[in-house]
């Protein structure tokens, strides 16, 4: 039987060619890391001086995920064996190596200033625009579900707001409802067989053609994937992004979701969930008009001053049509987009344009496997939410930095051939 290797999301080869110290230099040129070490600034200059080096412990923390280190054990380890790799991440050669309980508290730190880490991102994301043109790209959204690192136990589960009433919610008051504390959650696997976990969920929107992380947010396991696509939404505009479609699944096939899209002017894309609801025969299963006899309307097109779909009379059914001559059926029918939103699309469901731009959903798909492979984003090793949300941003920004430092090199390469 033969092996299919699932190709990588980017050409990391162009990257692991150059030295070490290229290589992190590279990841880390276009990063504001003076906004990471101002968190560690001293208010006054009286006191113990500052010990440690907290740019280069910053670097060490970014490059554990990228070099597959699995623990801070493990980290300090190979700084105090590794005398080019500490030289690398800029320690000098006199200063100590920080122990597992100065990494730690570092960390915490980190996890009181995540708006900090997200700052850095987005500083980041908005030159990787520059470049490529990254915020005009089309989202996909998804979610992705790990394990925590805390003892499981029973959790009582607040309960949240509907889709529909975050319509009416500012972005400030929607962020507070998301718990972000590890509970139990349950899902049918790819065997139809009920799947159990205590933990979190990792709601990421990724651009489908670069396929960069533009938006994440964490919640704890129970919190269903639709009540967290307004607020994502919302993170993703408010930075910048302005895509044109939005790829989602039948998870996210809510009324709501669609209006918070349109509010935006983002068209959803979203696989349609039937719950039960039966087709009359003046519509096929697309939800496109159909003739007397129940042969289906061809979508045409959309007219933009009414936000109609028009749909034509299908022309090869016509021609044998025992009715083509009693003037009963229409040439062309409009629909208002308006009079359902989860039924008519712009493009109309079932057409081979919807299909393509449904189909870009993956990348969301291929890039929650990714992080779980190659990112650790699985190997939680720390207790609480803040301490993992900690660890998602800076899984996020390690991504996102290293795709744009090999898209860089790949295009300097380009240029010299």
């Amino acid at each position: 039987m033969a092996i299919i290797h699932q190709p990588t999301l980017f050409d990391m080869e162009t990257l692991l060619t150059l030295e070490p110290m290229k290589r992190y230099s590279e990841i880390f040129s276009p990063l504001p890391l003076v906004k990471i070490v101002r968190l560690f600034d001293k208010p006054t200059r009286m006191g113990r001086p500052l010990s440690l080096n907290y740019e280069a412990t910053f670097k060490a923390l970014v490059i554990r995920y990228v070099e597959g280190i699995p623990t801070i054990k493990a980290l300090v380890k190979r700084l105090n064996e590794d005398l080019m790799f500490k030289m690398n991440l800029r320690f000098l050669y006199s200063e100590h190596v920080p122990s597992e309980a100065s990494f730690s508290r570092f960390t915490h730190v980190l996890s009181q200033h995540v708006d900090v880490l997200q700052t850095v991102n987005h500083v980041l994301l908005e030159q990787i625009d520059a470049i490529n043109g990254l915020f005009s790209e089309q989202l996909a959204i998804d979610a992705t579900h790990f394990s925590a690192h805390d003892k499981a136990h029973k959790t009582d589960n607040p309960k949240l707001p509907s889709v529909a009433e975050q319509l009416t919610m500012s972005s400030e008051d929607l962020m507070r409802t998301i718990p972000n504390n590890p509970t139990w959650s349950i899902k049918k696997n790819s065997k139809g067989k009920n799947m159990f976990w205590f933990g979190y969920k990792l709601h990421l929107a990724v651009s489908t053609t670069t396929q960069y992380i533009v938006g994440s947010l964490l919640s704890a396991a129970f919190v269903s994937d639709s009540s967290v696509a307004i607020p994502l939404l919302r993170q993703v505009t408010a930075i910048g992004s302005k895509p044109s479609y939005m790829m989602m699944d039948k998870g996210y096939d809510v009324t709501a979701i669609y209006h918070a899209g349109h509010q935006l002017k983002i068209e959803p894309i979203i696989d349609f969930n039937r719950r039960r609801e039966i087709t009359s025969g003046e519509v096929n299963e697309h939800f496109h008009p159909t003739c007397f006899l129940e042969y289906p309307y061809k979508y045409d097109s959309v007219d933009k001053r009414y936000q109609a779909l028009k749909f034509t009379s299908p022309q090869d059914k016509c021609q044998t049509c025992p009715l083509r001559d009693e003037g009963m059926c229409q040439k062309v029918i409009k629909i208002k987009q308006t009079t359902n939103l989860r039924k008519y699309a712009v493009p109309a469901r079932g057409t081979q344009a919807w299909e393509k731009l449904y189909s870009l959903r993956s990348a969301v798909e291929r890039v929650n496997g990714y992080l779980k492979n190659n990112y650790q984003l699985s190997n939680v090793r720390f207790n609480g939410g803040k301490a993992t949300a900690t660890h998602v941003s800076l899984i996020q920004l390690t991504y996102n930095a290293v795709k744009f430092a090999v898209e860089r090199l790949t295009k300097k390469q380009l240029l010299n051939v």
